[in-house]
């Protein structure tokens, strides 16, 4: 795997076309200088590391994103810049690129600029709200330009304490890093059309935390008319995870501020919000970071969206049901087995086997458990038991896939379900899919099935940049999906 990702990677820094002018765009910032690179036979434009907002340091630190100031002279936006401050658990999912607090940059992938006007996919990127990066060495857009002349952004946001401290003040309301991913909509759509891009023809879409994201601003009133259609996969505002009251955001923001000693039992964030916060401002932001797993250490994630603030006015399922939403186009989707993810990613590798040998029954038990729990909140404990309660005695297999099928639709499919349902609804148009391929090639046990981010290579044909990873069947396949979404964007309809 690792070859995969270093191979992907690579296709961010080469130059392909040698001997032509680099590409320059005037923007409301400036002027922008990128690259070009031969794709599949065509010439795609790149532009990396772009500034959309002011970098949120020291006073900024928890503060609402501001835009970006003009620069003079052009910009050099040929190589990467930083992904924004992270723990970083696996080597597959490394972003490559140094990490910094001013990180807030996106980049863009456009087909040579000529009429008409291309559609624009805007993509945010999963990672539990706490990792990921915009420079994902999965997230390379040329290929989706190439072959299917979009406008492909990705963009880097807040994570972690830094995006998502709620304090319940103006000096952290909480929701920044979505706050973020709203500024960048805004940028594209005062400057994509000098990429070629058409503003009135933007689809957001993600996964993961990125389809959480985009389901966010689905309900956001700030960001009503900043995009026309929205591809969910994996994960949207249809259930009780994934979201914070702003007091389980402030009590996790109390124990990192004990924890870095900017907080005691007589003076909390709560009662001095001011005095707590000017001190965590002056805190190291690795020093943060890890304090704010220290903080939540049995959770797989630790601070992540909350609600009431300006971004969220309230919870987003009651304004779902309340019909609160954007009225855009809908095409959303999960992997067939999601929860499998979990098992993957879990510290304890005895879990990982294909026949589960190195356990005994009753550790599985306790280890399953906890691994579930930490994907979901406390209060789901009764109903992880409904599932368990069909487990044969000896069978430690259908225990793990209990266990797993319990986080599928706890985090995934039964939010999905009640989404698709609550906005086809209201008159709304939906298309729902269920991620079935599975690769003869990819690289886990047989047992882990088709699980949670498996599908993302295949959204942004990543088995054309690595063809000695994937197989001509992968390919196909790669472009059935990338016809499918993009004809979406382009015009509501999936073929």
């Amino acid at each position: 795997m690792p070859n995969l990702w270093q191979y992907c990677f690579a296709t961010f820094l080469v130059r392909i076309v040698n001997g032509a002018e680099p590409p320059v765009v005037s923007t409301m910032n400036g002027r922008i200088q990128g690259s070009t690179k031969d794709v599949l036979g065509k010439t795609v434009e790149v532009y990396l590391g772009i500034p959309f907002a002011r970098p949120p340091v020291g006073s900024l630190r928890f503060r609402e994103p501001h835009p970006a100031d003009p620069w003079n002279g052009t910009y050099n936006a040929t190589a990467p810049k930083t992904c924004c401050t992270q723990k970083i658990f696996s080597s597959d999912f490394a972003p490559y690129v140094p990490q910094s607090e001013d990180c807030l940059f996106l980049n863009v992938w456009t087909p040579t600029r000529s009429k008409p006007l291309k559609t624009v996919l805007v993509w945010i990127h999963g990672g539990g709200f706490t990792f990921g990066s915009a420079y994902q060495h999965w997230y390379d857009g040329s290929v989706l330009a190439a072959l299917h002349d979009v406008v492909v952004v990705t963009l880097n946001y807040r994570l972690n304490i830094f995006g998502f401290l709620n304090a319940a003040v103006p000096e952290a309301t909480g929701n920044m890093g979505l706050m973020d991913q709203n500024l960048a909509l805004q940028w594209v759509r005062e400057n994509i059309l000098g990429f070629g891009g058409n503003p009135a023809s933007v689809t957001l879409f993600g996964e993961s935390a990125g389809s959480f994201s985009a389901s966010a601003h689905l309900v956001s009133p700030l960001s009503r008319g900043l995009f026309k259609r929205a591809v969910l996969m994996s994960g949207v505002y249809g259930g009780d995870g994934f979201i914070d009251s702003f007091y389980d955001s402030l009590t996790k923001g109390n124990t990192v501020a004990q924890l870095v000693g900017c907080a005691s039992s007589y003076k909390d964030l709560a009662s001095y919000p001011a005095e707590v916060l000017d001190c965590l401002r002056l805190k190291p932001a690795e020093e943060l970071c890890e304090a704010s797993y220290k903080g939540s250490a049995t959770k797989v994630f630790n601070f992540i969206p909350s609600h009431p603030n300006t971004f969220l006015p309230k919870r987003p399922t009651a304004a779902v049901k309340k019909g609160e939403f954007s009225d855009v186009d809908v095409m959303m989707g999960i992997a067939a087995t999601e929860g499998n993810f979990a098992a993957i990613s879990f510290p304890d590798k005895r879990i990982q086997t294909e026949d589960l040998e190195g356990i005994t029954e009753a550790e599985l038990k306790q280890v399953l458990r906890a691994m579930a729990l930490a994907w979901l909140p406390d209060k789901f404990a009764p109903t992880l038991e409904h599932y368990t309660s069909r487990a044969t005695p000896g069978d430690k297999r259908l225990l793990r896939e209990l266990h797993t099928e319990f986080v599928s639709d706890g985090q995934f499919v039964c939010s999905s379900k009640f989404f698709a349902e609550e906005y086809s609804g209201m008159g709304n148009k939906v298309y729902f899919s269920v991620f079935g391929h599975r690769s003869v090639k990819f690289p886990f046990p047989k047992w882990t099935g088709i699980p949670h981010t498996s599908d993302i290579p295949y959204y942004f044909g990543v088995p054309f940049l690595a063809p000695e990873h994937f197989t001509d069947e992968d390919r196909d396949f790669s472009t059935t999906v990338m016809t499918a979404f993009t004809e979406f964007a382009r015009t509501g309809q999936v073929f």
